[in-house]
This record gives structure tokens, C-alpha cells and sequence, in this order.
């Protein structure tokens, strides 16, 4: 009786050793298939980064193309709008990245006014430097 019970110990430790076994081959093997997965959407991403990038370049472009466009009134008003509603998120607890999100616009904006108060015009309609000749 008792050799009949240790060899269904041994039968069942055998068992359980191809299981575990065999529960790691497949861990292997889909971790080969994820990794795999992983590697073709990366080749992906990188055959369509350059696409991505000049899409990117040309929206940039239209944009300050419109910034400047504005008058100083619309982009105060915007500045003003974007600051506040980033300033809401976060004050709300909201992501960080939607705070980033909604406060970019204010920082075009702001760098658009800016850029117009630098450079002042002449009467001509010519931007004047404003470079000391070193004559005091």
C-alpha cells in the first residue's frame, strides 16, 4: 500500500516538472511573439517618421503663418483664454500632459506678440536697429 501512494508521488511530482516545464516554454514563446510585435511596429514608426516630421514642419508653418495674420487684440484674448484654461486643469488636478496641451497655444501667442514688439517700424515701413554705434 504505501509503495502504491509513493509512486503516485513520484508519477505526480513528474507531472508537475513537464508542467512548469512546459508553462515556460510558453512564457518563452510569447515573450518571443511580443517582442517581435514590438521590433515590426518600431521598423513601422521609423518608415513613417520622416512623413510625420515634415506633416509637422508644414502645420508649424500655418500656424504662424496664422499667428501672424492676428491682430493684437484676437491673440491677447487667446493668450489670455489658454492661460486660463491651462491654469483651470491644473488647478484641477488634471494631467500634466493635457496642462502642457492647453497651455502651448499661450506660449505661440505670447512668442507672436513679442516677436511684433521687438521690431519696431519706421515711418517707411522698414524695422530700425537698435545697435549702439559706441558714440556717447
Amino acid at each position: 500500500m504505501a509503495e502504491a501512494q509513493n509512486e503516485s508521488d513520484v508519477k505526480a511530482e513528474g507531472d508537475n516538472g513537464n508542467g512548469i516545464r512546459r508553462a515556460g516554454v510558453n512564457v518563452m514563446t510569447s515573450a518571443q511573439d511580443a517582442a517581435e510585435k514590438v521590433r515590426q511596429t518600431a521598423e513601422r514608426a521609423a518608415a513613417r517618421l520622416p512623413d510625420a516630421m515634415a506633416g509637422a514642419q508644414v502645420a508649424a508653418r500655418d500656424t504662424q503663418r496664422a499667428l501672424d495674420s492676428m491682430p493684437n487684440q484676437a491673440l491677447i484674448v487667446g493668450t489670455s483664454f489658454s492661460l486660463g484654461l491651462g491654469i483651470g486643469l491644473f488647478l484641477s488636478g488634471a494631467n500634466r500632459l493635457l496642462v502642457a496641451l492647453a497651455l502651448a497655444p499661450a506660449g505661440a501667442m505670447l512668442l507672436t506678440m513679442l516677436g511684433r514688439e521687438e521690431e519696431p517700424q519706421t515711418p517707411g515701413g522698414s524695422s530700425t536697429s537698435r545697435r549702439s554705434t559706441g558714440r556717447g
